[in-house]
């Protein structure tokens, strides 16, 4: 994301996901990133946002098997979206937060 400020909300949240996830703390916190990205106009964002809160509040988890599927590394689904959040600039983390929009949809819909 674009502002310093969007960028520090993503971090934080980083960090408290990977010591312990809180559905209803992530649930409130990407809530506020999702509004600061309807600030920036970013729909890519806005949308993964939504979603990701609707997969958290429906099932309590994040846990969508994108990671395990796609042989990434040790890091929780919650977390790789997170890191390509922050790096959303690059063509390529759009794409996967994208698949990973899609992955979720098809979950929930």
């Amino acid at each position: 994301m674009k502002e310093a400020k969007a960028n520090l909300a993503l971090n934080n949240l980083l960090k408290e996901v990977t010591t312990k996830f809180d559905a209803n703390n992530t649930v409130a916190q990407l809530a506020e990133i999702r509004t600061m990205a309807l600030e920036e106009a970013d729909p890519t964002i806005v949308k993964i946002c939504r979603l990701a809160s609707e997969f958290i509040e429906a099932k309590g988890n994040f846990d969508i098997g994108y990671v395990a599927e796609e042989e990434i590394g040790d890091m929780s689904d919650m977390e790789y979206l997170l890191e390509l959040m922050l790096k959303i600039d690059k063509p390529a983390n759009r794409e996967e937060i994208q698949e990973i929009r899609d992955k979720i949809k098809g979950e929930l819909y």
